[in-house]
């Protein structure tokens, strides 16, 4: 049964009569007889009293059309807290939205999210803070953040709290970047066994790459250690080792006289991901989240579709 026509008769019922019910709902009197009629016809049985009609009698419903009038009551009242349902998300739909991160996913997708957004939803005013991991955590178990960008934990890392949610935003794969100054002829076994600048502290990259020396029975020659990503870079580029360092943190950092070696070692890739409290969500964190996953999944075409030595 079309539900439009069942408004029609629950007017109908309310106002006692066909042409009362038309000015109700600025229709005409034939207009809503015919609504009536096509409901006779979709429910299958009478829905008037038609021996009742005339001499000026309020239009009497029969027992299946009072119990549909009824049904129709629900209908409308389901419809009016659905409107109510839209009119508070379109208020929530602008306010502050406190992102945090780390520097190159900061840089390559969520710039390009806020950007977007300041188009497309300008009562929305996005907020961007660079932080660490531990610190972003804390700040999004305080409220201090609304959105916080990570890494995907490993399988030796704890778990995220239960009243998170995480969605995955991209896969960014590690590279593996040599001196500009070394031969490009340089054996992939040669450039495992080292001489290495890896970073200092334990990172996905790192553990990433002892797998792949253990998978070729290899010790890493480790000699020497940075903390920041352009550290080590600028180690790599005065020849003093081969690194490892994400697409993403790459691409967001002079290269300088570096190169990425093209060979057959596969280090694999990190996960990127957003998190937020279950019961925080609003409409206008939600909207960040399209955005962030539409500007992420735009980066992850750009990593794929190019070759490492890019």
């Amino acid at each position: 049964m079309d539900p439009n026509r069942l408004l029609v008769l629950r007017a109908v019922a309310r106002t006692g009569g066909v042409k009362t019910a038309a000015r109700a709902l600025h229709l005409t009197p034939s207009g809503v007889s015919q609504h009536l009629s096509k409901l006779e016809a979709e429910a299958g049985v009478p829905l008037v009293d038609r021996s009742r009609r005339g001499g000026g009698r309020s239009l009497v419903l029969t027992p299946a059309g009072r119990r549909l009038a009824d049904r129709a009551e629900q209908l409308a009242a389901a419809l009016a807290s659905a409107e109510r349902e839209v009119d508070l998300h379109k208020e929530q739909r602008g306010g502050t939205v406190r992102i945090g991160g780390f520097a190159s996913v900061l840089n390559q997708v969520v710039a390009n999210a806020v950007v977007s957004l300041s188009f497309t939803d300008p009562e929305i005013d996005p907020r961007i803070f660079e932080v660490g991991e531990e610190e972003g955590l804390a700040h999004l178990a305080e409220a201090g953040l609304d959105l916080l960008l990570s890494e995907r934990p490993g399988p030796d890392d704890p778990p995220r709290p239960r009243t998170l949610v995480e969605t995955d935003l991209v896969r960014d794969p590690f590279r593996i970047v040599v001196p500009a100054s070394w031969p490009t002829d340089v054996a992939a076994e040669d450039i495992l066994r080292g001489p290495w600048v890896l970073s200092s502290g334990r990172s996905a990259s790192r553990e990433a790459l002892e797998r792949v020396a253990t998978d070729h029975t290899v010790s890493l020659d480790v000699r020497h250690g940075a903390v920041q990503a352009g550290t080590m870079l600028a180690l790599v580029a005065a020849g003093l080792g081969a690194g490892i360092i994400p697409q993403l943190t790459l691409t967001h950092l002079e290269r300088g006289q570096v190169r990425v070696h093209p060979g057959p070692l596969d280090p694999g890739s990190r996960t990127i991901t957003v998190l937020h409290h279950r019961d925080r969500s609003t409409a206008a964190t939600e909207r960040v989240l399209d955005e962030l996953r539409r500007q992420a999944a735009a980066e992850e075409q750009v990593i794929h579709a190019g070759t490492p030595t890019e």
